[in-house]
């Protein structure tokens, strides 16, 4: 049934494209058919993906896609979350998204003549495009299909492998959904600006579009935040930010996005830039598109800990001419527009605008903000071209700069007017910002900031902060609906503070912690106090830590585990929130006191004695007593011991040692104390051709006193604490409601704007 309401959608896709471009030479009646065809297939398409979640939520393991990525064991959150951990459900999430906008863009652009055919014509192609990679890379593949010869047909696997423990979190739930309602957004500034190239006509298109652009930009910069404070939260990485090549992927197209807004934001005022206005929202798009081939073809699968493995050649070809296709219908258009675009340009009779304009200064921002794209995008695609992935110091060193120029932009744009800005006024206006924001850096200085060039970022971000601030407050006595572009601002000033807090300025140490005894570091007293099993999940560990200070205990509970999914450990660090700085502590290790080293055993022929230590130990026999032959059979655990004879000075004492064997043949090995400082262990036994053992003689004395011995159960992490990282988050908090309030704003002036039949 899957398959079937997939391609259904797909050829109503399809048709009502066909037909949206019909309508487009100016046959009105077609979108008649157009509309309900994408109604079709927005129906359709939702319908999939309930199915495919019904069979998710009711263990249908005889889907590959199902098996490969949930199980029984799931908790509903993270079984609803399987809908997308692999690569066939995130391009269902994505087309599920886009159906769904479509619905409120396809009303959106009926009315007032906002370009309905041209933008939804361009709109369900892409969607059409999504919908044929879940025919090629469906999730409704059976496992007797994709394991052809090894699976019987008809075959249903009584349990899934599960969700990769990476992902069983709770912000799994709302991460990856975030992100793909921000690219699938991302679509619809392209396509109006593929309207407005195809119409040729340049004068309403940014008014329309900017509402959809700011609710693009805003989602996906809270998509991709929320994947900094789950990696910083979750995965132990010590950080919210790796300049990992996926992560920047995401991080391009929506810096682009913002450097859009603030060229539609001046075009719209001065009918100025429409080239970079056009090329920037078709651009935004193409990145979402080679974002989307970086993680799922497989090319980043040696660079990138959240590339998806190869998807399949069909697929991964089919990535290519997606992302190739569009890119050159954009951008062609562009350069097939070229000459009407200047002849507009002309007709407007523009004048060039003085350096003091709002925007002169708003370009200049936005030429900054694209060169920070370019250099992360040739970062990020470094390992197409070559071996290896670009070290994260070289995004640091080559975006600091850009982002002290943006910051000072920034602050200095507000204060700057439309065509003409007085310079004396100016100058003025910029003292009481930049002597508070001077006084306050002089402050950090003093507190040990040194960094030159660190120092002049925390300057322009206070700069910025200050003045946007003021404006902001101003403005909000009149209407606070106006204060969104302000408060975005406010927010990226305040998480460029925590940024310098918290990455600059984070203090980092690796510790030993011997069991029961106190350690001293980064100004706290811990204390490990050995490992618990988590009550909801006894294979899971908490790994007790107290930490003290001030006359002050807390207790951090670090988690570290055995993954038979990853067949390696995992690790979740633990993180108490001190206001003004996080304590964070990051398991690496649990070392325990080793039984015996190789040097320890030796080999005894059954019989023979042999002088291990000063001790002459004779063979005698295997010890059987606790062997259980009529068990062998049940996989029932099973003991094995060696009868021994020790003579010391002539003394001749029996000793028994024994190895236990678990029905699954781990073996475990049983001390016998021999006299107070010697432990003896049988290692292994063998009774073909020479019967004989290997026994483990270990003088405690000497292993206790060796400089390198572990006597005691050792958590071995990494303590950090990271100043001012609430300022980061905050900031985004403060940035996701500014884009939120300007939304807002620009729906009501677009729609005023339309009514008027104005821009």
């Amino acid at each position: 049934m899957g398959p079937i309401l997939i391609h259904i959608a797909f050829a109503a896709c399809i048709i009502s494209s066909l037909f949206y471009w019909i309508s487009a030479t100016g046959r009105k009646n077609m979108l008649k058919i157009s509309r309900p065809a994408y109604i079709v297939m927005a129906v359709f398409t939702i319908s999939s993906a309930s199915f495919l979640l019904y069979n998710i939520l009711t263990h249908q393991f005889q889907y590959t896609y199902i098996w490969n990525h949930s199980s029984t064991k799931e908790p509903l959150n993270l079984l609803i979350a399987t809908f997308y951990a692999g690569q066939e459900g995130s391009f269902h999430l994505w087309a599920l998204w886009m159906s769904i906008i479509g619905i409120f863009l396809m009303s959106y652009t009926s009315k007032h003549e906002r370009y309905e055919a041209e933008v939804m014509g361009t709109f369900t192609l892409l969607q059409a495009f999504i919908l044929f990679i879940l025919i090629v890379k469906s999730p409704y593949t059976y496992v007797w299909e994709s394991f052809a010869g090894d699976v019987a047909e008809g075959f249903i696997p009584p349990e899934g492998r599960g969700l990769n423990p990476l992902l069983q979190n709770f912000w799994m739930t709302i991460h990856p959904p975030i992100l793909f309602v921000g690219f699938s957004a991302m679509s619809v500034p392209f396509c109006f600006a593929v309207a407005a190239l195809i119409k040729n006509k340049y004068d309403r298109w940014v008014n329309i579009a900017l509402p959809w652009t700011l609710f693009a930009a805003g989602v996906l910069g809270l998509g991709i935040m929320l994947g900094g404070y789950w990696a910083y939260g979750v995965l132990g990485w010590g950080g919210y930010w790796a300049w990992d090549p996926v992560e920047n992927s995401s991080l391009v197209p929506w810096i682009t996005s913002i450097a859009a807004i603030h060229l539609m934001i001046s075009s719209r005022v001065t009918k100025g830039f429409i080239k970079s206005t056009l090329f920037l929202c078709i651009i935004s798009y193409v990145l979402v598109l080679y974002s989307t081939f970086l993680t799922r073809s497989g090319v980043l699968g040696d660079a990138s800990v959240h590339s998806f493995v190869d998807p399949g050649q069909e697929v991964y070809l089919f990535l290519i001419i997606f992302l190739s296709l569009f890119a050159v219908v954009g951008i062609g258009l562009i350069i097939f527009r070229f000459k009407s675009i200047n002849s507009e340009i002309s007709s407007l009779k523009q004048e060039s605008s003085p350096i003091l304009s709002r925007e002169s200064a708003l370009f200049i921002g936005a030429i900054t903000l694209c060169a920070s794209a370019l250099v992360v995008l040739a970062g990020t695609s470094w390992p197409i071209f070559a071996k290896g992935s670009v070290e994260a110091d070289f995004y640091n060193k080559m975006n600091l700069p850009i982002a002290i120029l943006i910051s000072f932009i920034n602050g200095a744009s507000i204060l700057l007017k439309w065509k003409h800005t007085e310079e004396k006024n100016f100058m003025k206006s910029l003292v009481v910002p930049f002597v508070l924001a001077s006084v306050l850096t002089g402050l950090f200085a003093f507190m040990g900031m040194r960094d030159f060039l660190i120092a002049l970022l925390a300057l322009s971000a206070l700069f910025a902060f200050f003045i946007n601030a003021e404006t902001a407050y101003v403005i909000s006595r009149r209407s606070k609906i106006k204060t969104g572009a302000y408060l975005a601002h406010i927010g990226f000033a305040v998480l460029l503070l925590g940024v310098i807090g918290s990455s600059r300025y984070s203090q980092e140490e690796n510790l030993s912690l011997p069991i029961g005894q106190t350690v001293e570091a980064l100004g706290y007293r811990m204390t490990y106090l050995g490992a618990t099993p988590i009550p909801d999940d006894p294979e899971k560990y908490h790994f007790n830590v107290k930490v003290e200070r001030d006359g002050k205990e807390m207790m951090l509970k670090p988690v570290m585990y055995y993954s038979d999914y990853s067949e390696g450990v995992m690790k979740n660090p633990d993180i108490v929130n001190l206001i003004v700085r996080d304590l964070y502590l990051s398991p690496m290790a649990l070392e325990v006191p080793e039984e015996f080293s190789a040097e320890d055993v030796d080999s005894i022929v059954k019989g023979s004695v042999k002088n291990i230590k000063g001790l002459d130990i004779h063979f005698v026999n295997f010890n059987m007593d606790e062997f259980k032959r009529d068990e062998l059979s049940s996989g029932a655990a099973q003991t094995i011991g060696a009868d021994l004879e020790i003579n010391e000075n002539g003394v001749r004492t029996p000793v028994t040692v024994k190895i236990r064997y678990s029905g699954d043949g781990v073996p475990e090995f049983i001390p016998v104390k021999y006299k107070d400082n010697i432990e003896l262990y049988l290692v292994k036994i063998s009774v073909s051709q020479e019967p004989q053992i290997q026994l483990a003689v270990v003088d405690r004395t000497r292993k206790m006193n060796s400089p390198d011995a572990i006597t005691s159960e050792t958590l071995i992490l990494t303590a950090s604490v990271k100043p001012l990282i609430n300022l980061v988050w905050g900031g985004t908090v403060i940035i996701v409601i500014g884009f939120a309030l300007s939304v807002i704003n620009r729906v009501k002036k677009s729609k005023a704007a339309a009514s008027d039949e104005e821009v």
